[in-house]
Formats: C-alpha cells, sequence, structure tokens
C-alpha cells in the first residue's frame, strides 16, 4: 500500500456534480476501498481514505479532515492518472 497525500482546495473550486464527505469521528477514515492506496491529509497528515483506487477519489470527491478541518481533494482525478497513478510515498 502506498500512503498520498491529498491538496487542500482552492478559492473558489467547485467540481460539477460533487460533494464534500465529514470525516465525523478523526480516528476513523471516511472512505473503506479495496484498493492499492491510502490518502492522508494535506495539513495533519490524518487517514482520511483506506485503500482506495485512483478511480475512486476524482476530484469530485472532497473531504473535510475531523481533526484539522481542512477540506481535501485528490491530488489528481483518478480518469487522469498517469499509468504509474498519483504520486505515492511508499
Amino acid at each position: 500500500m502506498a500512503t498520498i497525500t491529498m491538496r487542500q482546495i482552492r478559492e473558489g473550486e467547485v467540481p460539477f456534480d460533487g460533494g464534500t464527505a465529514i470525516q465525523d469521528d478523526a480516528d476513523r477514515p471516511v472512505f473503506h476501498g479495496n484498493g492499492p492506496d491510502d490518502y492522508v491529509c494535506v495539513v495533519c497528515g490524518n487517514l482520511l481514505a483506506v485503500a482506495m483506487h485512483p478511480v475512486q477519489m476524482t476530484k469530485k470527491v472532497r473531504v473535510r479532515c475531523g481533526r484539522c478541518s481542512t477540506v481535501n481533494v485528490s491530488v489528481i482525478d483518478g480518469y487522469e492518472a498517469p499509468s504509474g497513478g498519483p504520486k505515492r510515498k511508499e
């Protein structure tokens, strides 16, 4: 598994037909999948999504961190990912 740091949304950045998931409990990830990557908050490093595929973490999916309240979004859209996927930290 790789850990991918998400990015903070930019002022006025609103995806078409997207939404923001709110992490109620900072000790529990918002999303659980069966893919290769874990996604963490850009500010505090809190775990937001576990075992996700890049195509599940598109720019339409935003997550408000339960620890620091930062709204995070995927670094790249999963459908735009090059064959190697997003930048990973092993």
